[in-house]
């Protein structure tokens, strides 16, 4: 094993670089003496002070050219952390998941509307897969593909390169949750009445948040769907923890993941209420007197939170502030609010657009909006802001000192309009060491993958689903290739057209047949027929001559879709953990983690930023 392998730190490097390079020089100049070479210094100090000087500094220079002569040592095909032991630092680990990510980058970086126009290009999938890979990729069954997905055993023919990625893809996702999850101190205080804990998933190396059989106080309104039911239930609930500083906290890991042996934040179960004892409560020493919500919408959210707040035992008045950009829902909202017939039980209704740019304007909004409070401390919150919207509200946390606390859920990374990922200076310098990342991991799609559904959804997919998802994705592609061969025009209004329309899918085989990945060719006559009514343009005969030339891609398409579910996680916890560093640089947050609030299941988007500052500043 290479000596660099045993090196985990640049502090270790240097020592060891600086003490062989100054032992060396100092020994070789004894090739100058006449003398007696076993005690050279006696004989001659300036030969080997001049030596010592000059291996010393021999052993710095190649302390620098660490960065440049570390990747040429890397086997890119077997780069990888041990499964028992974690990565020491976080220099090592982005390294190491940045140079994983950019061999693999073929699996993530292509459009599935142009997985046909791509051909021969490094980000082609059929062209990139290893043949041992399409082999087992093309033979399997659905059922094997979504057990794989969710941290099941890997079928017994795959080779040890799928393997090993799939392993890697868990791996490198629990070390960033780890990295970036800390423990919270807390406080032994028994007549806490919170209502929930954290609890940590020794698995899937993270926090999640627990809400208590009793903590459903407050009713949502009627016409909100489920999953946002299920959402704003546990995060109000959090929330009040926060602002009473209540939150419970047990070290003691939740139930074990039964019959996986890759779990990550995306596939550890969820339990609504975990058998956990509270042994402490999370002691954050601020007293908020405020919450702020960011992207409120209709304000299901902050009123929730309100009603459990008033359900408390004589719990001081706290102001909630809902902040909505949308004009029609603010009016919505406004007009909502005119109804309550307790003033006092009506939120404060901001209408703002807050940006990076505009946090300023932001500050001055809410100071008019809390002027009642002699010293305003308010909780930031969000629950899924879309794009540069969750960057706004960690500007806003960073920069306004009456911001004591956040809890943000992001989502739909890639809506971010400006491309400034990563926002963290450690995830900014790894990219500077790995420049090979940096396109394929900035790029829309693999900021959309990142957003996308949960591998735990795409493996409750029937296999008449998964065929029928399967037989879209593969019309698209083939009218891209038609309609825009070049791939570089603008997409003409055909196409657009026909995005639009209703689903038109083939029958599925039975289900017995469609378990099999291997299917033949879909007849796609009722496609063209429908298409062609629409655009009498399109020659169905092209069409159809097309998907001939496409048999491998269609053979492909399911193996492709696993790939990516295994990956999926891996770039979500990247964009997470940046966003945790970015708020740990600042100088007055004295604590910040991600935390698990809901089903991934049922919400996708399940991990909250939290982080609050120092309570003396």
């Amino acid at each position: 094993m290479p000596l660099y392998s045993f090196l985990s730190t640049p502090h270790e490097y240097f020592a060891c670089c600086s003490f062989w390079g100054t032992l060396v020089g100092t020994w070789s100049s004894a090739f100058v003496l006449v003398l007696d070479w076993d005690r050279p210094w006696q004989a001659w100090p300036i030969p080997c002070v001049m030596g010592a000087v000059i291996g010393f500094s021999l052993g710095f220079f190649a302390f620098l050219l660490r960065r440049y002569l570390t990747h040429p040592f890397v086997d890119r095909s077997r780069c990888y952390v041990n499964t028992g032991d974690s990565v020491k630092s976080r220099e090592e680990l982005l390294d190491h998941v940045l140079v994983f990510l950019s061999t693999y980058s073929w699996v993530y970086s292509f459009k599935w509307t142009e997985l046909l126009t791509c051909h021969g290009k490094s980000s082609d999938p059929v062209v990139s897969c290893p043949p041992d890979w399409i082999a087992a990729l093309t033979n399997g069954k659905i059922s094997h593909f979504q057990n794989v997905v969710v941290g099941g055993d890997a079928p017994d023919d795959w080779p040890d390169s799928l393997r090993r990625f799939a392993n890697q893809c868990a791996t490198f996702t629990r070390e960033l949750m780890r990295l970036a999850t800390a423990h919270p101190p807390t406080a032994l205080r028994h007549d806490s009445k919170s209502r929930g804990f954290l609890c940590s998933n020794h698995p899937a190396d993270c926090l999640h948040y627990h809400c208590k059989p009793q903590g459903g106080t407050g009713q949502a309104q009627r016409k909100v769907k489920w999953k946002k039911k299920h959402e704003i239930g546990i995060m109000s609930a959090f929330l009040c923890d926060l602002l009473d500083d209540s939150v419970g906290f047990s070290p003691a890991p939740t139930t074990q993941c039964r019959d996986r042996t890759r779990v990550t934040f995306q596939t550890a179960e969820f339990e609504e209420a975990c058998s956990c004892e509270s042994q402490g409560t999370v002691s954050t020493g601020i007293e908020f007197n405020a919450l702020v919500d960011v992207g409120s919408g209709l304000g299901h959210l902050p009123r929730l939170v309100m009603q459990r707040l008033r359900a408390g035992d004589a719990t001081p008045r706290r102001r909630v502030v809902a902040v909505e950009a949308d004009a029609k829902l603010h009016n919505s909202a406004v007009d909502m609010e005119e109804r309550e017939p307790n003033c006092h039980s009506r939120l404060i209704r901001v209408h703002a657009r807050v940006t990076t740019s505009e946090v300023h304007d932001l500050r001055e909004r809410l100071s008019m909006a809390l002027s009642a409070l002699e010293t305003p401390r308010y909780l930031l919150c969000g629950l899924h802001c879309c794009g540069d919207l969750s960057e706004a509200v960690i500007e806003a946390f960073l920069t306004d000192p009456n911001a004591r606390g956040i809890a943000l859920v992001g989502c739909c990374y890639h809506k971010m309009e400006d491309n400034t990922f990563p926002l963290s200076s450690s995830l900014q310098e790894a990219f500077t060491r790995n420049p090979e990342a940096v396109d394929p991991l900035q790029a829309k799609v693999t900021l959309r993958l990142a957003c996308q559904w949960s591998p735990q959804q795409w493996a409750r997919w029937t296999p008449e689903e998964v065929y029928e998802h399967r037989v879209r994705v593969f019309v698209r592609s083939i009218l891209e290739v038609y309609l825009n061969p070049d791939g570089h025009s603008p997409l003409p209004p055909p196409l657009k057209r026909v995005a639009r329309l209703p689903p038109v899918v083939t029958k599925p085989p039975s289900s017995s047949q469609a378990e099999c990945v291997v299917q033949p060719l879909p007849s796609l006559d009722d496609h063209w027929r429908a298409l062609h009514s629409l655009e009498p343009a399109l020659e169905v005969t092209a069409l159809a001559n097309l998907v001939t030339t496409a048999q491998n891609t269609w053979h492909l398409l399911p193996g492709i879709i696993m790939l990516q579910q295994l990956v999926q996680p891996l770039l979500e916890a990247l964009i997470l953990a940046d966003r945790v560093w970015k708020v740990e640089e600042a100088d007055d947050v004295a604590f910040a983690t991600l935390v698990r609030l809901f089903d991934p299941s049922t919400s996708p988007r399940c991990v909250a930023l939290v982080a609050y500052k120092n309570h003396s500043k």
